[in-house]
């Protein structure tokens, strides 16, 4: 059998890591939601998630862009986002003030649409599937500084 390179265990393929993934993300939900420290859950959710393969228009079977991953993350916080960066920039309400953890960051190369979207971590970091780096990484958000549009926040159910 093949041996997963996240965690050196015999696998069928990433989707068994993904699979234990959304397992601790699961389980630590009940502590978000219970008023617990929501940076470091994300931090914990970037620790586990970093690392996965960078996939053009990958959703979570065999890796993510970006989107993707924002998509599949807060699918299991119960949050219904829209699949494309440049959907969920127009769809969800514009961070006003300062971000926290969570919140989306959106960002542009070409100046005229956006192209790419990362969450907000916490202490200046974000968490993103990362073309350039071919995988998810965890890097300070002003590495995108030079192309970043603006923050949107997505509603978790405890906020409405």
């Amino acid at each position: 059998p093949r041996r997963c390179a996240w965690c050196s265990s015999p696998t069928g393929g990433e989707g068994s890591v993904l699979r234990a993934w959304t397992l601790v993300l699961a389980l630590s939900l009940s502590v978000a939601w219970a008023g617990a420290d929501w940076e470091g859950w994300w931090w914990e959710v970037a620790r586990r998630y970093q690392g996965l393969p960078y996939l053009w228009g990958g959703n979570g079977q065999g890796g993510f862009d970006c989107s993707g991953l924002v998509v599949w993350l807060y699918r299991h916080l119960g949050v219904s986002l829209p699949r494309t960066s440049r959907e969920q920039w127009r769809f969800l309400p514009r961070v006003v003030g300062e971000v926290r953890p969570g919140d989306l960051l959106f960002f542009s190369q070409s100046g005229k649409e956006i192209d790419h979207v990362a969450i907000y971590i916490g202490r200046g970091y974000m968490l993103h599937a990362s073309f350039r780096w071919g995988r998810v990484v965890v890097e300070p958000w002003t590495a995108l500084q030079s192309i970043y549009v603006g923050a949107r926040r997505p509603r978790l159910r405890e906020q409405e």
